[in-house]
């Protein structure tokens, strides 16, 4: 199948961010003890610039309005998040202020070594898939009750429907009566009806954090909550088709406590679903683009190949 790319990785920055900047934010800015560490370039993503702060510290600065909008919701929330769940889930250290020269905050946060997952082929991430289940597991506790809602993460499906309907019909002819399967399998199914719990909001393999062993590869951490909210599991299980092979994943379903053909299980493909289609367009140069379209190529043939699935 072939996915027509889009010709840029990354949205448009909304201001200049360069080394010279964060070293000028940090010196003005940050406690005593950081202000004079060493600051070097790790890293650009969707909505920020990465630079590292010595050898254990992060700062994370908003490339653009609404990156700066969905840090905002980390800084109040993520505390929270942290003490309901017990997970450690390096909550900034410090958030500084806009300047004349850069008009949103920012923020110094803990280093965690490793590197990205999306790195990594498939067959390769299986060895974390357990971990990602009890991570899951663990975070996804009964959230408060005024805890950040998300237009597009952890909804009924049944909000979703007209513009996921118009991403299908994006597809190739020839793919769309799977796609369309796999996602109305979802929408017949009962809507989640339990207390909403905290959800990651984004955990693909970019923003999943691992290291290489011996015994092969490891979970890191999560990172990067801006969509943080609480809602229904399945749109965080939903990645779960991102990041593994489909017997690795269905095993990691299973330990987190979901069984093939569930409710949740459909629910959760189906959320797969709309993440295949949006980040399969990425080009080459965005690590997700790849991802992507080997996830949906494989969603599509499994769903050719097995018919639509019972409820």
């Amino acid at each position: 199948m072939t996915i027509p790319q889009t010709p840029s990785a990354f949205p448009v920055a909304e201001t200049v961010i360069d080394l010279a900047l964060v070293r000028r934010l940090v010196a003005e800015q940050a406690p005593s003890q950081w202000a004079q560490l060493p600051v070097s370039y790790l890293a650009t993503g969707w909505d920020n610039e990465v630079y590292r702060l010595g050898e254990k510290l992060l700062v994370r600065v908003p490339r653009r309005a609404l990156a700066a909008q969905l840090a905002q919701r980390e800084w109040l929330w993520l505390g929270r998040a942290a003490t309901d769940s017990g997970l450690d889930l390096s909550a900034p250290m410090f958030v500084g202020v806009p300047t004349a020269e850069y008009p949103w905050s920012f923020s110094i946060c803990r280093y965690v070594p490793g590197a990205s997952a999306a790195g990594f082929s498939r067959e390769q991430r299986d060895h974390y898939a357990g971990q990602l289940a009890g991570y899951l597991r663990t975070l996804h506790v009964v959230g408060p009750h005024d805890a950040p809602r998300s237009e597009f993460r952890g909804r009924p499906l049944s909000e979703l429907d007209e513009v996921t309907r118009e991403r299908v019909e994006q597809l190739p002819v020839a793919e769309r009566n799977a796609a369309q399967g796999i996602w109305e399998a979802g929408l017949q199914v009962a809507d989640y009806e339990g207390a909403a719990r905290w959800l990651h909001g984004d955990p693909h393999p970019h923003n999943t954090v691992v290291q290489s062993r011996q015994s092969g590869v490891e979970l890191a951490a999560l990172v990067d909550f801006g969509d943080l909210c609480v809602g229904d599991p399945a749109s965080d299980l939903g990645m779960f088709w991102l990041h593994f092979s489909p017997a690795c994943r269905d095993k990691a379903l299973a330990d987190y406590g979901v069984q093939e053909n569930s409710a949740v299980w459909l629910r959760a493909r189906a959320w797969a679903l709309r993440y295949a289609m949006l980040t399969a367009p990425l080009g080459d140069a965005d690590p997700l683009g790849k991802i992507g379209r080997e996830t949906l190529n494989l969603m599509l043939r499994d769903e050719n190949l097995q018919g639509p699935r019972p409820a």
